[in-house]
């Protein structure tokens, strides 16, 4: 058997596993048996009693259970003692998230879902075998195996296993399906146990007094800020809310919990997961049905996986979905010790506010008890309100609520930072896995919020391929690139000249690897800090090994250039929407954004000598608060927007706040009457974003309008929007609400939901798609893959290869007649033989109409993808 170095290094990560894989097995068994993990608060810096052993002192748990007992009967499937031991977990999980206030309807359900797990195990374990040991040994072997990874795919190799164990591989359990309306209901009973049960004693006479208790818990209706995009001003809304007591939260402050539970579905796994097969069925849990595609909460009447499944008309339907969806979370991870070190000299800086500028340049939050609030007595004294100058009160007033607000925020970005660390130092020196699910429109997912490669800047530089790739000849080249593109100095310049950057910057980047904390700390100044310093440690440590032969772990990225508008100018083959996303190839990246703001600067000049008065006073006005040409920034956010169908009004509210950041005369910007007038300059120039859109993607923003109409007269029908994409997935927009439809209640389309939603749903399902088709073929040449959405992650060494995989999917992709295809879908859909049959023939022919698309492409020749360097860069 021949073996490329790739397979072998892949290999070698699993053999390294081999002697230690059945153990690992049976602990994700153990992991799997209960509801929460508990972790070791690593950070812990309190010398006090723990806050678990308080809680036990103050007897939570017989509390809860005397309190079950009075209010419950004769249970016989579970006891009052095991629902207390449950709650209680709940409720330690809850208070170790460091937040006062607790949504009351998640958390209905976060309380709920561990009773209902314990009443069905207790089922399964008396009808139905668990998961065998020989079943999964079985299986593993496709990882240790070259020549079964060669020759089936995850799911083909699980199917081929369970029937020769004779095993059902969907591993579908029954009775697993309890509606969400019994879970919160059972939640609501829950919270007012909880809130009855709960006491601690009065802080002043001591946490082990026996006098006056608290109670801890309280329910509160809380005003909550919402952006809105139609009005000016954030609207307000009233949210239902478990309030933690105050002092309680002080006392767990100060004696800290030892431990910190998280569920045990939403963390990293040990083993590769279970895949997902057929229909969708399996992964990643070995014991129990999960859900593939994402509940939206807000639609809860809609169940998504059953619209799914019940529209696959085949058993193959969908199955590359399912694959790519198991090749992405079969890769496998360890975490980047050297910053998570770093991160913990960084972390012990939150506590004092002197660090506030270095945090903030690392984005890091201050600690909450750091921020001084300015206290009424300290400042004033026994002064009353009204003594007190309005000006002076109208400061402190106003400094005080800024500094309460910023205080609020950053307790919880402190404490999402906490979880983060404690994290990646309970995985330190293990090798995990990221299952992956995906939303109704195939866009992918790793189903732990805590830890992934899709965080942000510092969750990412945690992470390393587990898998290693020696560098070769390119290999090290492409690392410092990667370099200079996490700092986004260089975003608009070719690959030559930021290869002739990074080795100008190079001493840099082996003084931050060497002295991130002491150094010059140019790895600070970066877009993309955390990720710099992670590829400046690798960069120092190919150098002192050897550049070629240096086994690289740390990811690169390519990212797509707006990738949603790459999608309409293919679509649309609009030659010079196509260029300025890369589409066609340049000596230099091109970019979408100044395209624009020159289009919009040259319509600006054309109005300022307009014959109509009253757009050239416009024009003029705006000139002397904006004198320079338009700044990109400007009109940035709603050109990316723009293919997530960012409305007229939406689009004037991202321009104003860019505008306020160019200190423009408040007087200028804020011209606006309630509902009926927008923002002037904030108008004039959405309107000129959108126009300037038009003139480059001519097609495409036609393509655009024919979706919308399209899902007009769906919605007309009294139906939602359906497509299938390329690879098979059906897809059903989700916007639907209870009415009445000829007296009887049904689910009917949110008309200006699903109008505005399809486009950019549609694009959406494409960029799925073609991640989804990239992910599979870099699987077949054993190139280690992963993306975030449209930023592909691979190895140094092999990014050139996936870059040619990526173009070669893409074009191959977009000389399908997608358009066609869609509109195919629609008359055989929603022009059902049954409507011909009732509606008048006039109306049946403007549907095939409308359902059929009238747009002149353009000339863009998709094959020159294919030379494009800055298509995915």
């Amino acid at each position: 058997m021949s073996l490329n170095i790739s397979e072998f290094l892949f290999i070698s990560i699993f053999y390294s596993l081999k002697g230690e894989i059945k153990a690992k097995f049976l602990e994700q068994l153990s992991i799997e048996s209960h509801h929460y993990l508990r972790v070791k608060n690593s950070v812990r810096r309190s010398k006090k009693i723990s806050a678990e052993k308080l809680v036990k002192h103050w007897n939570w748990h017989q509390a809860i259970f005397d309190t079950l007992e009075k209010n419950i009967a004769n249970l016989k499937t579970i006891s009052p003692n095991e629902i207390a031991e449950l709650m209680l977990n709940s409720i330690l999980s809850m208070c170790g998230q460091g937040q006062d206030l607790v949504p009351y309807y998640s958390f209905e359900l976060e309380i709920s879902d561990p009773i209902f797990e314990t009443i069905h195990k207790k089922f399964v374990n008396k009808f139905v075998d668990n998961i065998d040991q020989e079943l999964f040994d079985e299986y593993i072997r496709y990882f240790f195996e070259a020549d079964i990874s060669r020759c089936f795919t995850l799911r083909e190799w699980w199917l081929r296993c369970s029937s020769v164990a004779r095993v059902n591989p969907e591993f579908r359990i029954p009775f697993t399906d309890f509606s969400v309306e019994s879970r919160r209901e059972l939640g609501s009973f829950l919270i007012s146990v909880m809130l009855e049960a709960c006491k601690f004693p009065w802080p002043n006479s001591g946490l082990f007094s026996c006098g006056k208790m608290l109670f801890a818990f309280k329910l509160r209706n809380v005003a909550v800020e919402e952006e809105s995009l139609v009005f000016d001003n954030d609207r307000i809304t009233l949210t239902k809310m478990i309030k933690i007591e105050p002092r309680l939260m002080d006392i767990f402050a100060e004696h800290e919990f030892e431990w910190l539970l998280f569920p045990n579905n939403l963390i990293p796994m040990k083993v590769p997961p279970r895949p997902w097969i057929e229909h969708g069925y399996g992964g990643p849990s070995y014991t129990k049905s999960t859900d593939i595609i994402r509940d939206m909460p807000e639609y809860s009447k809609v169940m998504l996986n059953n619209e799914m499944k019940t529209r696959l008309s085949s058993k193959g339907q969908a199955r590359p979905v399912f694959d790519a969806l198991n090749n992405l979370g079969s890769t496998p991870w360890k975490i980047n010790c050297r910053i998570l070190d770093v991160l913990h000299k960084v972390f012990d800086l939150t506590f004092d506010a002197k660090n506030e500028g270095l945090l903030r340049k690392l984005s890091i939050p201050l600690k909450a008890s750091a921020i001084e609030v300015p206290d009424y007595r300290k400042i004033f004294g026994l002064v009353k309100v009204d003594e007190i100058p309005r000006e002076e009160w109208r400061k402190f007033f106003g400094n005080r609520c800024e500094l309460l607000k910023k205080k609020n925020e950053t307790n919880s970005l402190w404490f999402w930072l906490k979880y983060r660390l404690i994290m990646a130092e309970h995985y330190r020196n293990e090798f995990i896995f990221f299952p992956h699910n995906m939303d109704f429109r195939g866009r992918v997912y790793p189903i732990s919020p805590y830890l992934s490669h899709m965080g942000d800047d510092l969750n990412r530089s945690l992470l390393l391929f587990a898998e290693g790739r020696a560098l070769g000849s390119r290999g090290l080249s492409w690392l410092k690139v990667h370099c200079i593109n996490l700092c986004g100095q260089k975003k608009r310049s070719s690959i030559e000249e930021r290869m002739d950057f990074a080795e100008k910057m190079l001493p840099n980047m082996l003084d931050s690897a060497n002295k991130p904390m002491n150094g010059s700390g140019w790895w600070m100044e970066s877009d993309e800090p955390w990720q710099t310093l992670a590829t400046c440690m690798e960069i120092q440590e190919a150098i002192n090994y050897h550049p070629e032969l240096y086994i690289s772990h740390l990811p690169v990225h390519q990212d797509g250039s707006c990738n949603g508008l790459q999608h309409y100018a293919a679509l649309g083959r609009d030659k010079q929407g196509g260029s300025e996303v890369n589409l066609v190839p340049n000596n230099v990246p091109s970019d979408v954004y100044t395209s624009v703001a020159q289009r919009i600067e040259q319509k600006r000049i054309e109005d300022e000598n307009s014959n109509d008065t009253e757009v050239k006073e416009l024009a003029l006005a705006l000139r002397r608060a904006l004198p320079g040409p338009l700044h990109r920034k400007v009109i940035k956010q709603t050109v990316m927007t723009t293919v997530y169908g960012v409305t007229v009004y939406g689009a004037q509210v991202q321009i104003k706040r860019q505008l306020k950041l160019f200190d423009i005369p408040l007087a200028d910007v804020c011209l606006f009457i309630v509902f009926v007038f927008c923002h002037r300059f904030a108008k004039y120039l959405a309107q000129k974003t959108f126009k300037s859109l038009h003139d480059a993607f001519i097609s495409s923003m036609k393509l655009k309008d024919w979706f919308r109409q399209c899902a007009s007269e769906i919605s007309k029908l009294m139906q939602p929007v359906e497509w299938i994409t390329p690879l098979g997935l059906p897809v059903v927009q989700p916007y639907l609400e209870i009415g009445n439809k000829n007296g009887k209640l049904c689910l009917l389309p949110i008309k200006h939901k699903q109008v505005n939603a399809f486009p950019p749903n549609f694009i959406h399902s494409l960029d799925s798609t073609h991640m989804m088709l990239t992910s599979l073929h870099c699987h077949k040449l054993g190139v280690t893959f992963t993306a975030v959405h449209d930023c592909y992650w691979t190895h140094a060494a092999s990014v050139e290869l996936m870059n040619s995989i990526c173009r070669e999917q893409f074009i191959l992709l977009h000389k399908q007649a997608l358009v066609t295809q869609c509109a195919e879908f629609f008359r055989k859909k929603y022009i059902s033989q049954r409507l011909r049959d009732i509606m008048d023939e006039t109306d049946v022919n403007y549907l095939e109409e409308v359902f059929t698309p009238n747009i002149v492409t353009g000339d863009l020749d998709i094959e020159t993808i294919r030379d494009s360097i800055y298509f995915f860069s």
